[in-house]
C-alpha cells in the first residue's frame, strides 16, 4: 500500500494530516455569478407590450444560436391593469416552437443587456429574441412549464439549457379584458473553465 505524505513546509505540497485526510481551501462561486463576471451573463427583457384589448397575449420568443448552451437561470413575468380578471392568468413556457405571429411578424425585444455593466460583450445577431403582442400566437413545440399568476409579478428561479439552435416562447392566457405586461428571461452562457 502506498503511503501518502505529510508535505507540510514543502511549499507546494499538500498537508495530510493522521486519518490520510488533506487539507484544502475552497471558494465556491455559482456558474452564473462566475458568467457575469466573464462578460457571459444577459437580462433579456420584452419591455411593455401594451394595449391589450383581452388577456391572451405572446410575450417572448428566444432562439439560441450562440456557440455555447444558453443557461436560463429565471423567467420574469409582470402583470397590470388586468382589468376583469376573475382569477389567475395562465403563464405558458414552450419548448422549439416554430410558427406563429410571434415569429413570423417579429419585433426586437426592449431590453438585451450585458449583466457586467464593464463587458462589451454581447449575444450574436443571429439569436433571435422577439417581443411578443396582444392576441399574438406561437405555434409548434412543446409546453414545459406553467405558472398561475395574477396582478403582479411572477419570478420563478429554473434552470432550463437551451443548446445552439433550440428555443422557447412564453406567452399568457387569462380572461382579463386588458391590460400590460412584459416577460424577461436572465440566465448566461455556459462556458467551461
Amino acid at each position: 500500500m502506498a503511503m501518502i505524505e505529510n508535505g507540510v513546509g514543502g511549499g507546494d505540497l499538500l498537508k495530510i494530516n493522521s486519518l490520510y485526510e488533506a487539507h484544502t481551501f475552497s471558494i465556491t462561486e455559482a456558474e452564473s455569478l462566475y458568467a457575469a463576471g466573464q462578460g457571459d451573463a444577459y437580462n433579456l427583457n420584452t419591455g411593455d407590450i401594451t394595449s391589450l384589448t383581452a388577456g391572451d397575449a405572446t410575450l417572448m420568443y428566444f432562439k439560441n444560436d450562440e456557440d455555447e448552451d444558453y443557461i436560463v437561470n429565471a423567467i420574469a413575468v409582470g402583470l397590470r391593469g388586468f382589468t376583469g380578471l376573475s382569477d389567475k392568468a395562465t403563464i405558458t413556457v414552450s419548448s422549439n416552437p416554430d410558427g406563429g405571429d410571434l415569429i413570423s411578424d417579429a419585433t426586437a425585444i426592449s431590453m438585451n443587456a450585458n449583466r457586467n455593466f464593464g463587458s462589451s460583450k454581447s449575444l450574436k445577431t443571429t439569436t433571435l429574441l422577439y417581443k411578443g403582442k396582444a392576441a399574438g400566437t406561437v405555434t409548434g413545440g412543446s409546453d414545459v412549464l406553467q405558472f398561475y399568476q395574477g396582478e403582479g409579478r411572477l419570478y420563478a428561479t429554473i434552470d432550463l439549457i437551451i443548446p445552439r439552435g433550440s428555443s422557447l416562447a412564453i406567452r399568457v392566457t387569462s380572461d382579463a379584458t386588458a391590460g400590460t405586461c412584459y416577460a424577461a428571461i436572465v440566465g448566461h452562457l455556459h462556458t467551461a473553465r
